[in-house]
């Protein structure tokens, strides 16, 4: 059994992976207990409803196109969890994860002795491994992607150069508060005294409350559509092409990134970058052309992945699809968690598909599968069920559809998509589901 594994093992077993911890006094004690590795080094702190894994991704790229060392932390991870901690872009090797897991351990295992309410949950834990290795690589700068909120999130220890709010809409009600208000309330708490904020478009009342917030801070609010914007040129899948208008003017930036909300994305993060360093034009160009999220309208051996596990997601799918594929013949494969909204997700993608093969996700909250292919058959004329989606994948490769998806949970979408490029299922991976 490789290090790695034994690690993974730890935290997913020992740190639960899906229990949530709100609050900063765990990370503040981990962290004074390994010495606050993460000061010191200039962050850019990304939260939002939507956009955020973008336009952290963009800035990581920004700042390392323009010769800066930079580290990166994104959640969640797809098929490996070495993709949440990037150094120049890069996924850090299963050899420096173990050394920061090692690290993080001791100091974690002293706060569990205090009893459950102080014990470091895997999201607190991944975190100080991250501020760890960004120490421990002598990284200048960090983009850092707020996992849920922001006021209470174990990110927010950092004090960031600029913070980001890409866009406040109605999610994880249960925790955050069921308007879009409240929201917005928790997602200004990564809001730092002095420090500039850069938000991009969101409803009246959200705005209302982050420049109360802003305000109370000494911190300036940077707008879209009021202190800088963006303007599409043209449209084409991984060759979209984008101007920009700021403080700087670039025109004809090559994104590879698809689908229409990448221009308020693309906006966000040049205007947050050049708050922070001066854009260089041939940079620019070369981050966005080469910026990259795994899994988000990605092709693959003739297979485009990409997540849809909520309605909103699901729509944005199908504005993709009609963008990118118009009148061409379509298959998908799909398969969603039993938590999830089913109906409104597959009344979304059903009927721009002319066949549809029903999966289920490797996760213990997907066992209701045939209840998806029942809702399914609603929304789309020809559905088949396949629950082994190694067996599904081959029905999808094998489809006379012109385009060929595979979308839903993204557990799926990560499973398939390392199967699809290495022709095997990682331990990792069977892990993880497990």
């Amino acid at each position: 059994m490789s290090k790695f594994i034994d690690a993974l093992k730890y935290l997913y077993f020992t740190r639960p992976y899906n229990t949530m911890k709100l609050g900063l006094f765990r990370i503040e004690q981990l962290l004074s207990q390994m010495g606050n590795p993460h000061l010191g080094v200039k962050f850019f702190h990304v939260t939002g409803s939507n956009g955020k894994g973008s336009v952290t991704t963009f800035l990581e790229y920004l700042t390392h196109e323009h010769g800066k060392s930079v580290t990166g932390y994104y959640s969640p991870h797809l098929s490996t969890i070495l993709e949440r901690f990037k150094y120049n872009t890069v996924p850090i090797d299963e050899t420096l994860f173990v050394d920061a897991l090692e690290v993080v351990r001791p100091h974690a295992e002293r706060l569990d002795q205090f009893g459950p309410e102080f014990s470091p949950s895997f999201f607190e834990f991944v975190t100080a491994m991250y501020f760890y290795i960004t120490k421990k690589l002598g990284a200048e700068f960090g983009s850092v992607e707020v996992g849920l909120g922001g006021r209470f999130d174990a990110t927010n220890v950092l004090t960031p150069e600029v913070s980001v709010i890409t866009t406040i809409s109605l999610e994880h009600t249960n925790v955050l508060g069921d308007t879009v208000e409240q929201i917005a309330f928790e997602k200004a708490g990564i809001v730092k005294p002095g420090k500039p904020v850069v938000i991009g478009q969101m409803p009246e009342g959200a705005k209302n409350v982050i420049k109360q917030i802003a305000q109370e801070r000494g911190s300036k609010v940077y707008e879209y559509g009021k202190d800088f914007v963006a303007e599409v040129v043209k449209l084409d899948f991984n060759k979209n092409i984008y101007n920009y208008y700021g403080d700087t003017k670039i025109e004809n930036i090559p994104v590879k990134l698809n689908g229409k909300h990448q221009l308020y994305n693309v906006a966000v993060a040049l205007k947050a970058f050049e708050l922070v360093l001066k854009p260089d034009e041939d940079a620019v160009r070369s981050a966005f052309e080469k910026a990259f999220i795994p899994g988000r309208f990605e092709e693959i051996e003739g297979i485009i992945f990409d997540g849809a596990h909520n309605p909103q997601a699901a729509e944005a799918f199908v504005e993709n699809l009609d963008l990118y594929f118009p009148n061409k013949t379509r298959a998908v494969l799909f398969g969603i968690l039993d938590d999830k909204d089913k109906e409104n997700v597959l009344r979304f993608i059903g009927p721009r598909c002319q066949a549809m093969i029903v999966t289920r996700p490797p996760s213990k909250r997907a066992m209701k599968v045939e209840e998806t292919f029942e809702i399914a058959k609603r929304y789309c004329q020809k559905v088949i069920l396949e629950p082994d989606p190694l067996k599904a994948v081959e029905i999808l490769k094998n489809s006379e559809a012109e385009v060929k998806f595979v979308t839903g949970s993204f557990y799926l979408v990560g499973l398939l998509r390392s199967y699809v490029m290495n022709g095997k299922v990682s331990e990792e991976l069977i892990l993880g589901g497990a």
